[in-house]
C-alpha cells in the first residue's frame, strides 16, 4: 500500500469513528426518550453463562456468521450498543487502527460463542463494531456452540431473563418432573417469580385447612391440577387468547389472577374466574379513551420522527435516530463527556462483604455530597392539633420539629378499631400537599396515606418545604437559597425524612422494624433516596418518579432532586443499588415515553437482585391510573413484605451473597 492510500485510509477511519459515536449517542437518547423500542445494551457472556448453567462447549469450526445475530459480549458488553456502537471515548485509537486494516485489507476472524440462535464476542468487539460501521452484513468467526438447557436464545434482552427465571420456578417446584412435557410458556420478566409467591400461599392455605405441613413441591403439584389447568382451560374456552398475538396461555393466567385479586380487594368478595376473563376480553376489545390518546399521540411521534429522519443511507426503524449531535458542537461535545466517563465509585461486581463495604462506602460519600447533618434516632417532640375519626380510619393532625427546629405540619393515619401495633409507611406528597395524601383535597396522590391506613397501616404524610403550610416560598427557591451554604431543597427533605422515620419509631402503635416509604413522582424519589440512606426503611413503593439522574437527556427539570458531584462517584443505578436487597416496587403510567426510559435505567439495576437471589422482591410493573397514585399496587407490595414477614431483619440479608 502506498503512503497516500494509508493517508485516505486514515481519513476514511477518522470519519466512521466520528460517525459511529454520533449514533451511539443519538441511539441512547432516542432510547430513553421512548422512539427506540429496540434494547440498546449488550448481553454479558458470563450473565447468561451463569443463569443458564452453560458447562460446556463445542467446536463449530470457521463459519459465516449473521452480525446482526452477535448480540454480546465477553467482558467488554458496557463498551458497546447492542449494534456495536462504540460507547468509549478512549477507544478512540484501537478502533481506528481496524478501521484502517479493514479498509486496506479485510479484518481476520473473529471468535465467538454461540448459545441457542445468537452469539458472544469472545474475541473481536472492536471487528464487528468497525464491520457494522462499514455497512457489512456477515462476518468470519470462530464458533464454539453451548447448548441451553432451557431451549434457544433470542436476540430478546428479555428472553435471558424470562429463561432463567423458567429454569428457577422448575428448580424450586419441579414440576418438570412430575408430568414430562410440561410446559407454561411467560413472556415477560418478573412473572414467574409471582408464580413462585402463589405457590406459597396456595401452599399455606393448604396447611391452615389440614392442620399439617405441606411440602412446596408437593403444594405446586396441587397448584398445577387445582388452580392453573382450571384457568387455562377457561381462557381457553373463551377464545380471549386470540385477542392477545404473541402472547401465551400462562401470560393471560398471571394476567387474569392478578385482576382478580384487584377485583376481590375493590369489592370484597371473590369474583368467579369465566367473569375476570370476561372482563379482560371486552377491556381489550374497546380501548379506553386514555389508551385512544397515548396510541394518537405515539403515531404523531413516529410521524414527526419520520419526517426529521435522515433519508437514504442504512435502513432505520422510525425513531432509531433523528439528527444526531455533531462532536463540534456543545451538546455533542457534551454527551461525549458524559458517555466516557466512569464513575469513581461505580458497582464493579462486587460480592459478599465486599459489596458491603462498597455499599457503605456509597452511602456514606451520597450522604456526605449531600451535606446531611440528620442521624437516625432520639426522640422527636410533637404537638397534637386536632384528632377525627373519618372512613374508618383515626386521623390526627400534628407537628413535630424537623432538625433545624422548624415545626413541619403532619397527619398520621390508622385503623380506628385497632389496638394493637401496626407496620408504618411515610407517605411523601412530591408535588402536591398532606391535604391531598389524607383524603381532603382532591389530586393525583389519591388520597394515598389514607387507603393505605385502611387496609392496616400506621401513615404518617408531612409537609414538604414549599408546598401547602409551607409553601409561602417554593420549593425551587429554597433550593436556590440551600445551594449558597453548600445544601440543597433535597438535603432538607432527606433530613425531615429521617426524623420522620425517628417519630414512626418511638410511637407504641408501630411496629418500629416494620417500616415502609412510598411516594408519587418526586415523592417516589424522596422514597428512593430515604431508603438509600437508612435501611429502617424495609420496603419501598417508587410511583411515576423520572429524576434527572435516571437520565439527564430524557428529563427536563429544575433539579429538586439533584445530588451534587454525584456524577464524579456513582451514577443513578448505584444510588438503587443502595436499596439492595430490600423489596423494591416500581410502578408507571403504561405506553409513556418516560415509562420506556426508566424501564431501560430499571433494566440495569434488576440483574444484582437476581445474582443475589432475590429476584421476587423487585418488581416492575405499569399500571393504568395514569398520572395518579396506585393505591391497589402499593398495598399489595406493602402486604407481602411488611405483613407477611413476621422477621423484616431477614429483608437486609439475600440468599447467595
Amino acid at each position: 500500500m502506498s503512503q497516500d492510500t494509508s493517508g485516505y485510509a486514515q481519513n476514511v477511519s477518522r470519519d466512521h469513528w466520528n460517525q459511529a459515536r454520533r449514533k451511539a449517542l443519538w441511539q441512547r437518547l432516542s432510547g430513553a426518550l421512548g422512539l427506540n423500542r429496540q434494547p440498546l445494551a449488550l448481553l454479558s457472556f458470563e450473565e447468561v453463562q451463569q443463569k443458564l448453567r452453560l458447562n460446556q462447549s463445542a467446536y463449530r469450526g470457521l463459519q459465516q456468521v449473521d452480525l446482526d445475530r452477535i448480540v454480546g459480549s465477553v467482558g467488554r458488553y458496557h463498551d458497546f450498543t447492542r449494534t456495536f456502537l462504540p460507547l468509549i471515548e478512549s477507544d478512540r485509537p484501537r478502533w481506528r487502527r481496524v478501521a484502517e486494516l479493514q479498509w486496506e485489507q479485510g479484518l481476520p476472524p473473529i471468535e465467538l460463542y454461540k448459545v441457542g440462535d445468537v452469539y458472544f464476542v469472545k474475541d473481536g468487539n472492536h471487528r464487528v463494531s468497525v464491520a457494522r460501521q462499514f455497512g457489512a452484513k456477515m462476518i468470519e468467526a470462530y464458533v464454539w456452540e453451548y447448548e441451553s438447557p432451557v431451549g434457544g436464545l433470542s436476540a430478546d434482552v428479555d428472553d435471558l431473563i424470562v429463561k432463567a427465571e423458567y429454569r428457577a420456578f422448575l428448580d424450586r417446584t419441579r414440576l418438570d418432573l412430575k408430568y414430562p412435557g410440561l410446559s407454561i410458556p411467560l413472556t415477560e420478566p418478573g412473572m414467574y417469580p409471582e408464580l413462585e409467591l402463589e405457590i406459597e400461599l396456595y401452599r399455606r392455605n393448604l396447611e391452615r385447612i389440614d392442620g399439617e405441613p405441606r411440602g412446596y413441591e408437593a403444594a405446586a403439584a396441587d397448584w398445577y391440577d387445582m388452580i392453573y389447568t382450571l384457568a387455562v382451560d377457561i381462557i381457553h374456552e373463551s377464545g380471549v387468547l386470540n385477542l392477545f398475538p404473541g402472547r401465551t396461555e400462562a401470560d393471560l393466567y398471571v394476567w387474569v389472577m392478578r385482576h382478580r385479586r384487584e377485583l376481590a380487594e375493590q369489592y370484597g368478595e371473590s369474583v368467579h374466574l369465566r367473569d375476570v376473563v370476561a372482563q379482560i376480553a371486552e377491556r381489550q376489545q374497546r380501548p379506553g379513551t386514555w389508551e385512544r390518546i397515548v396510541q394518537a399521540a405515539a403515531r404523531s411521534m413516529r410521524s414527526l420522527v419520520s419526517s426529521l429522519s435522515p433519508a437514504g443511507g442504512e435502513s432505520q426503524s422510525a425513531g432509531a435516530f433523528l439528527i444526531p449531535p455533531a462532536d463540534d458542537q456543545p451538546l455533542g461535545r457534551l454527551m461525549a463527556e458524559m458517555n466516557a466517563f466512569t464513575p469513581e465509585m461505580a458497582y464493579g461486581g462486587q460480592r459478599g462483604e465486599a459489596w458491603r463495604e462498597w455499599r457503605s462506602a456509597l452511602r456514606a460519600k451520597v450522604t456526605d455530597l449531600l451535606n446531611l447533618h440528620s442521624s437516625p434516632g432520639g426522640a422527636v417532640a410533637a404537638e397534637i392539633a386536632e384528632q377525627t375519626v373519618v372512613s374508618g380510619v383515626e386521623r390526627t393532625k400534628l407537628y413535630f420539629e424537623a432538625p433545624d427546629g422548624l415545626s413541619l405540619p403532619a397527619y398520621v393515619l390508622k385503623p380506628a378499631a385497632s389496638e394493637e401495633a401496626l407496620p408504618g409507611l411515610i407517605v411523601f406528597t412530591g408535588h402536591g400537599t398532606i391535604r391531598q395524601t389524607v383524603g381532603l383535597d382532591a389530586g393525583r396522590q389519591q388520597a394515598s396515606a389514607l387507603a393505605l391506613a385502611q387496609a392496616g397501616y400506621v401513615t404518617l404524610t408531612f409537609e414538604e418545604r414549599g408546598f401547602g403550610e409551607l409553601g409561602q416560598v417554593d420549593h425551587q427557591s429554597l433550593d436556590s437559597a440551600a445551594r449558597l451554604l453548600g445544601r440543597t431543597w433535597l438535603t432538607m427533605m432527606l433530613e425531615d425524612g429521617l426524623r420522620a422515620l425517628d417519630y414512626l419509631q418511638q410511637r407504641p402503635d408501630v411496629r418500629p422494624a416494620h417500616l415502609g416509604a412510598t411516594g408519587l413522582g418526586l415523592g417516589g424519589g424522596l422514597a428512593l433516596y430515604l431508603a438509600a440512606l437508612d435501611e429502617r426503611v424495609r420496603v419501598t413503593v417508587i410511583q411515576n418518579y423520572v429524576g434527572g439522574g435516571i437520565d439527564v437527556l430524557a428529563v427536563q427539570g429544575h433539579g429538586c432532586d439533584f445530588v451534587p458531584g454525584l456524577r464524579r462517584y456513582a451514577d443513578f443505578s448505584d444510588v438503587a443499588r443502595l436499596l439492595v436487597p430490600r423489596p423494591v416496587l416500581y410502578a408507571y403510567p403504561r405506553g409513556r415515553p418516560q415509562t420506556f426510559a426508566v424501564r431501560a435505567w430499571f433494566d440495569r439495576t434488576r440483574p444484582m437482585y437476581e445474582l443475589l437471589g432475590c429476584p421476587d422482591r423487585l418488581r416492575f410493573v405499569e399500571h393504568e391510573m395514569g398520572d395518579r397514585y396506585d393505591n391497589a399496587i402499593a398495598r399489595f407490595w406493602f402486604d407481602r413484605w411488611l405483613m407477611e414477614e413476621e422477621d423484616t431483619s431477614v429483608l437486609l440479608w439475600a440468599p447467595r451473597e
